[in-house]
């Protein structure tokens, strides 16, 4: 059954892909062609296509996901008043590049690591206990946790401090394995270091592991409304709407008792 639902959202995940929408089109076009049918609705593929294209790549489309995403987490800072006594601040790998054999951290996971060290400041010079905990394996040879834990000592977090959850491969894991570690350590509260448009997703998981974690969105995207269409709002577009759909999955997945 799980099998199946993930091979349905990997397939509903093809069709927020601008491209691959124009290229199906282009198909059943073709088809319907070869066959000499349906002249009416050939055409009406063909305006369909062209007007997905427009809506996708004028950034209009972007800027409703990107509120439906972003918006809650736009103005989360921590409280002074609520300075526990042992947090721990979580932060999520965002991925990693290998540039002639030289692996670096994406250009995402700087903004996290920034976050988490300015949260991790906040209680250390206050002379306040704070862990951060870093998830993720990534794909490379070294693990993102690896790589942001040398980034983060270089930054001036302590090597006592850092906890690394190097098994990780994607947001569900994530939640899954630094959950594990969490109630082991028993917080008196969590903060989750992600992108803007990632923290929905990242939330929904770790509350389905039991961890009700305080946002702290690291960066945020967005598209420009334009005349024409470019491929700076279809990229964008497709990643939020990707995005999206990887939350309807977990929801789906949560009320069949199928996660955790």
């Amino acid at each position: 059954m799980k099998f199946l639902l993930d091979l349905l959202f990997r397939i509903l995940q093809l069709f927020t892909e601008p491209y691959f929408l124009l290229f199906l089109a282009a198909v059943i076009i073709i088809l319907l062609k070869r066959k000499n049918k349906r002249k009416n609705l050939r055409i009406g593929i063909g305006i369909l296509a062209v007007l997905l294209s427009i809506f996708i790549g004028n950034g209009f489309l972007g800027k409703l996901t990107s509120a439906y995403l972003q918006k809650n987490y736009a103005n989360t800072q921590v409280s002074k008043s609520i300075a526990s006594q042992n947090p721990v601040i979580v932060v999520l790998g965002g991925g990693v590049t290998d540039i002639d054999n030289i692996e670096k951290p994406h250009i995402l996971s700087y903004s996290r690591m920034v976050t988490a060290y300015q949260l991790y400041y906040e209680y250390r010079k206050n002379n306040l206990p704070c862990k951060i905990l870093i998830s993720g394996k990534g794909r490379g040879y070294t693990s993102e946790a690896e790589l942001f834990s040398d980034n983060l000592k270089k930054m001036g977090a302590s090597e006592a401090d850092i906890i690394k959850e190097d098994k990780s491969m994607n947001t569900y894991e994530n939640a899954k394995y630094s959950s594990q570690i969490l109630k082991q350590m028993a917080p008196s509260n969590v903060y989750l270091v992600t992108s803007g448009f990632h923290m929905k997703r990242a939330v929904s998981l770790f509350q389905t592991f039991g961890i009700h974690p305080v946002p702290q969105a690291s960066d945020f995207i967005d598209t420009e409304i334009t005349v024409f269409p470019n491929s700076y709002n279809a990229a964008f577009t497709f990643v939020m709407l990707k995005e999206i759909v990887g939350i309807w999955q977990v929801k789906l997945y949560n009320s069949l008792g199928m996660n955790g």
